[in-house]
């Protein structure tokens, strides 16, 4: 159980919360936890409701750079219902299972595309390192551009912001839901 209430329309919450809710309930046609629970704050949770729908769906990545981008983020914070979430999203956008498990067990890179594994071994660096090495950032920028580079490093770092939130709010998956396997 999550230690704040799921923010709804109700008059349980403040006219700001609610407007905030209404909102991201019209544009992202359902209210997904961690923007919604950030409606606690107003125009915050609106906000990044917005920001997410823009990095994964607007930018120069394709769907399936972005899942691989975001689960890479998932396995890193260890947030297992934005992982559960993601691997769906991921292979119904072509995210092949392989790569999925390979992000999960922190596997070796081998055999990926060379765009899979620029993607993980970037987030892995970028989440998980005290710094991102000169040949990943210049392998990422020489293949995605400065802006895909950029793109690339918002997108993980939003959805390590999304994973705070719900480790915050202890907020879980569902016991039916795909847990990442336990660290090694």
């Amino acid at each position: 159980m999550a230690r704040l209430p799921f923010p709804d329309d109700t008059d349980a919450f403040s006219d700001e919360t609610r407007a905030a809710v209404r909102h991201i309930l019209a544009t992202r046609k359902s209210r997904p936890p961690p923007s919604t629970y950030l409606s606690y704050a107003g125009q915050a949770g609106v906000r990044l409701s917005e920001l997410l729908d823009h990095l994964r769906n607007h930018t120069s990545l394709t769907q399936e750079q972005s899942e691989i981008a975001i689960c890479t983020a998932a396995r890193a914070a260890n947030a297992d219902y934005i992982w559960n979430a993601h691997v769906k999203l991921g292979l119904a956008a072509g995210v092949r299972e392989e790569v999925i498990h390979i992000i999960d067990t922190y596997g070796p890179l081998d055999g990926l595309t060379a765009d899979e594994a620029l993607i993980i071994r970037f987030g892995r660096e970028l989440l998980e390192t005290p710094e991102v090495s000169d040949a990943t950032f210049d392998a990422v920028c020489k293949r995605y551009g400065e802006r895909g580079l950029m793109e690339l490093t918002a997108i993980m770092s939003a959805y390590l912001m999304n994973a705070t939130i719900l480790r915050a709010l202890q907020h879980k998956a569902a016991p039916d839901a795909r847990h990442l396997a336990p660290r090694r």
